[in-house]
């Protein structure tokens, strides 16, 4: 028996043993957990579902990816999201990579079947996503995704391969679209595969991201490469001629007691922003303003969580 066929087998078996806490109409919040399971495998998830939620309100929902090593508890106590979640009234689920898919728990992002639309991984995100969808009442145009290193490559790969699902997309020390390290190709021949990937679906993703200047893991070069990637696919998005990789505006920051940053706004001729980037000033591969508790976490640095749905709020998908 092939390893895939057994990770689906025990997988749905354990789906058997999970009972989501969260109920498909609940009206009080709560955590909830299952198991997805499709042609390409399955995976575990976890959520959260705010206090303030009630059937047929509307809600926001955040897919969010952890990174490698981590699982999808760990994720939701170094990023906070849950806590933030049930502050601002939104839902977030948090997709598992399984051991047996990749024994450091990394998303497979480096294959080319989970760069692409309808396949491997994207397809099981996109399938939590759905389920979730289907369960409780979410608000169509407010669907986001973001994820730490391994997750915020796989984020990227959502935001291009589903742009019709996720209005805008997060990413904390991750790569651009096709990832490549060795830097064989330029960002702006990256922006033209993300581009093609989109097809008939193609629309101006917006992109928050965060990298530390001082990353061990991910070059911090690696900012000006996703930047590049995603300047050239919402430019082809809008038509051309519309926007490009250099900065409308760069402003300093500082976190009182903390870390200083360098925030870089890129935007469309419109004036709407598309591309936020903040370069953390000696952070190291973790998760800015993330959990003490969590070797991924720098609570020295910008509340990632709360800047990054500051700018999910303001990007709704049209």
């Amino acid at each position: 028996m092939s390893v895939r066929r057994a990770g689906v087998i025990l997988a749905a078996l354990g789906a058997l043993l999970v009972t989501p806490a969260g109920a498909a109409h609940a009206s009080t919040g709560g955590s909830f957990a299952g198991v997805y399971t499709n042609g390409w495998g399955a995976r575990a998830y976890q959520g959260y579902v705010p206090s303030s939620y009630r059937s047929g309100t509307p809600v926001p929902l955040l897919v969010a990816l952890h990174g490698c090593t981590e699982t999808a508890g760990d994720f939701a106590r170094v990023s906070r999201l849950s806590t933030l979640a049930e502050q601002r009234g939104f839902i977030v689920v948090y997709p598992e990579q399984s051991v047996l898919a990749n024994a450091g728990r990394c998303w497979n992002w480096f294959l080319p079947t989970n760069q692409v639309r309808g396949t491997g991984e994207p397809s099981l995100i996109a399938g939590i996503t759905a389920l979730v969808r289907s369960r409780y009442t979410v608000d169509p145009r407010r669907v986001y995704v973001t994820g730490g290193s391994a997750g915020a490559v796989m984020s990227i790969v959502m935001g291009v391969a589903y742009p019709d699902v996720y209005a805008a997309v997060g990413s904390i020390a991750g790569c651009e679209y096709g990832c490549d390290p060795l830097g064989l190709r330029s960002p702006r021949e990256a922006g033209d595969l993300a581009y093609r990937e989109m097809g008939a679906r193609a629309r101006p993703v917006p992109v928050i991201l965060f990298q530390g200047t001082a990353d061990l893991v991910v070059p911090p070069s690696t900012a000006a490469r996703i930047v590049g990637q995603w300047a050239r696919t919402d430019d082809l998005a809008l038509g051309g001629g519309h926007m490009d990789a250099v900065a409308d505006s760069v402003e300093s920051g500082s976190v009182p007691g903390g870390r200083t940053f360098t925030r870089l706004v890129f935007r469309a001729d419109s004036g709407t922003t598309l591309v936020d980037e903040y370069l953390v000033d000696g952070a190291g591969h973790a998760y800015p303003g993330g959990c003490g508790c969590d070797v991924f976490g720098d609570p020295a640095g910008p509340d990632a969580s709360a800047l990054q749905w500051e700018f999910f709020l303001a990007h709704p998908r049209g």
